[in-house]
């Protein structure tokens, strides 16, 4: 079974009413056409969260066992999480709900629709972990691309880092190659060139499953340059 196999394998329970509205922000090319371009508020955290504070993003959360893990243990950060399946957001509002977080958010919607709605330097720290190495536009990976980083970049505060994890190798060596053919905008945290395995504070449904397969996951972490803000010209793909 495949990324979008869990996905859709979710235990279908109702998650009520109150948590998708305090929880979930549905983003529909409808509303953005028809607004133009203001169908969300700017991506921070006074607009997202009424309050100021630390902010980290996930992008392609799933269904958010990571992120509610990261926001129950680190309740002075605010945690926002973005992914295009309706199903994946739902579950993840639940936990929260349960959990009765009050510092985490679930954009629903693929990232590179929310471009032009980012901020410079609102994310202290950004995740992309096992993200389906097989969503590709012409070749290129939907997600992890060099747009991508570009507004990462900007959206990240100086010396903000960036988190990668894998357990496709061939998508692991293209991220890296990628990240690897900017070093003006980026540098490593660590001395080595990758790192093998990955224990967070909790692992999601994807590890779980490669690791029981016996698949090695594969991560890098970057920091971006802080000159790196100011020379943002990249434009959505």
């Amino acid at each position: 079974m495949g990324r979008r196999g869990l996905s859709r394998a979710v235990k279908r329970a109702p998650t009520p009413p109150e948590a998708i509205q305090r929880y979930i922000r549905f983003w529909l090319f409808e509303d953005e056409l028809a607004s133009c371009g203001q169908a969300l508020p700017p991506i921070d955290a006074l607009n997202l969260f009424g309050r100021q504070g630390p902010m980290e993003l996930e992008v392609g959360c799933g269904t958010g066992e990571f992120l509610c893990a990261l926001a129950s243990s680190h309740p002075d950060c605010l945690y926002l999480g973005v992914d295009p399946s309706t199903q994946s957001v739902l579950f993840g509002a639940r936990l929260a709900f349960e959990a009765r977080l009050d510092n985490i958010l679930f954009i629903r919607g693929p990232m590179n629709a929310l471009y032009m709605h980012l901020r410079p330097g609102v994310f202290r720290q950004a995740y992309m972990h096992f993200p389906d190495p097989y969503v590709r536009n012409r070749g290129t990976h939907k997600m992890m691309n060099a747009s991508f980083l570009a507004h990462l970049a900007y959206a990240l505060a100086p010396g903000g880092r960036f988190s990668f994890v894998s357990d496709h190798e061939a998508l692991f060596a293209e991220a890296l190659a990628l990240v690897e053919s900017l070093p003006d905008d980026w540098q490593r945290t660590h001395p080595e060139r990758f790192l093998m395995g990955y224990e967070p504070p909790l692992k999601s449904r994807y590890q779980l499953k490669w690791e029981r397969w016996q698949v090695e996951p594969r991560r890098f972490e970057v920091q971006v340059l802080p000159r790196r803000r100011t020379l943002w010209t990249a434009s959505s793909p």
